[in-house]
């Protein structure tokens, strides 16, 4: 070997290398990305989608005809989970989440470059389904795998901490995707509408490019390679879970039931403040930042406190919290005083994100690591089908129904939470994973 390829090969990491904070931060970039993809088509759906793509209807069907090709993304996502935890499974997690990476980046960066339906009429609508599809499909993958590699390279004692950087990434991304539309959409309408609301989906390439650099860095977990020979002896390890462990199953998609109401603070109350109340968008983009740095916070929090307390009683708190909250929060917004709205959405924020934060390491913790890829797959993207993707439809239609009024979005908020709450009570580990 050449002294070049000799310093080349050392440059690399080996699989049992890399260091735990290393591996948190190649978690994290591909959060980032997942939603900051997601976030930008909200946004994109709540204020252009409408008017570009769906023209020949009003206003507030061309905003329910977005939020349907939103929605499109969270239907895909678990067939697009199902295809990758097959191979996190049996081959390991960091060759999936490089795919899952490129995957969705690329999509979101190709639907900046879409034509619109002045321009070739049905087929802009058309093409903007197809990548949303297509971006849907590598987040199925993603979130799963994120989780894991920064809960399987977590220190002994810390495994609640370092998973919980994955969800509050989320905000992160949120916070940029915000900031970055603001900016867009402060252009003049005929510019925003021409090419302004096209910029953030292409700056997606940036992080893409930077996140594929970083995960190719980075070693493969070692909780995986301890198993990986019995993980490649693996049929198909998505239809062997389902198989031998249906309730848990179940119990673990119940248990996210609750996650869902995430989108009633990203996507849902943005709309519900600038068409329902008539707030600025200049204040509601202030709210949204500070709910997100109290989101990013609450995470963290709630997964730092589950490895001193326990991972179940900060979730069952935080169902708990979030349900009885539910109703107050729409009564703050209601008021449309700025601070006391502020104060309703952060207070949101620190009753539901504990919850996220220390979802990572319960799910880590309850799926034996044979399966864990899978079982997390079915107990997340199958719940984001089901609730997610309809959700933001779902609420518009029945706050219309109800006169502009927030409270049925309070009533699925309570329902959710009851669900999760009942699943975490009957939920028992599939194997003696020792917490960590």
């Amino acid at each position: 070997m050449s002294a070049e390829s000799a310093a080349s090969a050392a440059a690399l990491p080996t699989e049992t290398s890399t260091p735990p904070t290393r591996a948190v931060i190649a978690s994290m970039f591909g959060t980032v990305v997942e939603w900051y993809d997601f976030s930008v088509y909200g946004a994109a759906s709540a204020l252009v989608f409408g008017r570009i793509f769906f023209p020949n209807v009003d206003a507030m069907a061309g905003l329910l005809a977005a939020y349907g090709a939103f929605a499109v993304g969270f239907l895909i996502r678990p067939i697009g989970g199902i295809f990758f935890s097959y191979f996190g499974d049996r081959y390991g997690r960091k060759p999936v989440l490089i795919a899952t990476l490129l995957t969705m980046g690329i999509s979101t960066t190709a639907i900046g470059f879409l034509p619109t339906y002045a321009s070739i009429g049905v087929w802009a609508p058309i093409l903007l389904v197809a990548l949303r599809v297509v971006q849907g499909f590598g987040a199925g993958g993603e979130f799963a795998g994120a989780i894991l590699f920064a809960s399987e390279y977590a220190p002994p004692g810390r495994r609640g901490l370092f998973g919980s950087f994955a969800p509050a990434s989320v905000m992160i991304s949120l916070l940029l995707s915000a900031l970055i539309f603001r900016v867009f959409s402060s252009l003049p309408t005929d510019q925003f509408l021409s090419w302004g609301w096209r910029v953030p989906f292409l700056l997606s390439i940036v992080a893409v490019i930077t996140g594929y650099f970083i995960r190719q860095r980075v070693g493969e977990t070692p909780e995986f390679l301890a198993i990986r020979s019995q993980a490649a002896k693996l049929r198909i390890p998505i239809v062997e879970i389902v198989r031998g462990y249906p309730k848990l199953v179940l119990l673990a998609m119940g248990v996210n039931v609750i996650q869902v109401m995430g989108y009633v603070h990203v996507v849902f109350a943005t709309s519900y403040m600038n068409t329902n109340l008539g707030i600025p968008a200049i204040t509601t983009l202030v709210i949204q930042m500070l709910t997100f740095v109290a989101c990013g916070v609450a995470c963290i929090a709630g997964g730092a406190l589950s490895d001193v307390v326990g991972r179940k009683p900060v979730l069952i708190g935080a169902t708990v919290a979030s349900a009885l909250y539910a109703f107050p929060m729409f009564w703050l917004l209601d008021t449309k005083s700025p601070i006391l709205m502020a104060i309703g959405m952060v207070l949101g924020a620190f009753t539901l994100f504990p919850f996220f934060g220390t979802q990572s390491a319960f799910y880590t913790e309850t799926f034996d690591t044979r399966f864990r890829y899978s079982g997390i797959t079915l107990a997340r993207e199958l719940t984001y089908a089901i609730f997610g993707g309809p959700l933001p439809f779902m609420a518009t239609t029945f706050v219309i129904q109800a006169g502009g009024k927030g409270w049925p979005v309070s009533v699925i908020m309570v329902v959710m939470s009851a669900i999760s709450f009942v699943s975490l009570l009957f939920i028992q580990k599939q194997s003696p994973t020792p917490s960590r």
